[in-house]
């Protein structure tokens, strides 16, 4: 397994810039849910597209960090369990919007299924795996919504008997009438997280490696703390919402 020593500065702006997009994007998600106030385009699909490439950018760059540091069994559990703190925390004082199995429960248990994997993921060619990972991840966009396609396209229509019972759901199956406020299922999103782990096996070596050494500032800075500030940023900022309309 890969150790390192230097810091590669552009993955920590890249995690700094998601951070800062997902920041605004929870605000104006509170504006619109949570406080009533009525933006159209929010709910265009300009909008999931942005959510979507935030969300994105976070698996693929915890994939890639993969290769990096120690202590990934800890890292793993630490983040899963970040993930259930989340959702207990919802379900007792937002349960309106209660969140199961959000970003950080598909993180952590990805870091975790990562550790037995990696050996034969390690068998497969970088750009074979990278590849394969990005058609899986199209293929299997669906899943959630009953079918396999291309993205949200259906092509073939799931047995009903996969939701029929919400323990799946962290799988992807939810049964009907499932709610989740943030729900990133592990499929198809842990195959997000294998296509970085197969692009830094890319990028390892050459002179795109070199360039992520450069310094970023402000965005590296934001980025190396992006989890703690992914924890704290939503009561921030549903309790300065909540001054502004009710006691301003």
């Amino acid at each position: 397994m890969e150790q390192i020593k230097k810091r590669y500065y552009i993955i920590d702006g890249i995690r700094g810039f998601a951070i800062i997009n997902m920041i605004l994007y929870h605000l104006f998600y509170d504006l619109v849910y949570m406080f009533g106030v009525n933006l159209v385009w929010f709910r265009s699909e300009g909008a999931y597209i942005w959510e979507q490439c935030i969300c994105t950018a976070f698996i693929l760059v915890s994939g890639i960090c993969c290769h990096f540091g120690k202590r990934k069994l800890k890292r793993g559990l630490l983040v899963f369990a970040l993930g259930c703190g989340i959702s207990l925390f919802t379900l007792f004082f937002m349960p309106s919007q209660v969140i199961w199995f959000g970003i950080l429960n598909m993180l952590g248990l990805s870091m975790l299924i990562m550790i037995p994997s990696e050996k034969i993921l390690k068998k497969i060619s970088p750009a074979a795996g990278f590849l394969l990972s990005l058609l899986l991840f199209v293929f299997t966009k669906g899943v959630c919504n009953g079918f396999l396609g291309i993205g949200d396209i259906p092509l073939i229509k799931l047995p009903d008997c996969l939701y029929s019972i919400n323990v799946f759901a962290f799988l992807g199956f939810p049964e009907k009438g499932f709610f989740s406020s943030d729900y990133f299922p592990l499929i198809p999103w842990i195959f997000v997280f294998f296509a970085g782990y197969f692009l830094w096996s890319i990028i390892k070596g050459t002179k795109a490696e070199r360039l992520m050494e450069h310094k970023v500032p402000v965005l590296q800075s934001i980025g190396r703390y992006s989890l703690i500030i992914y924890i704290v940023h939503q009561p921030i900022i549903y309790g300065i919402l909540y001054l502004m309309f009710n006691l301003i």
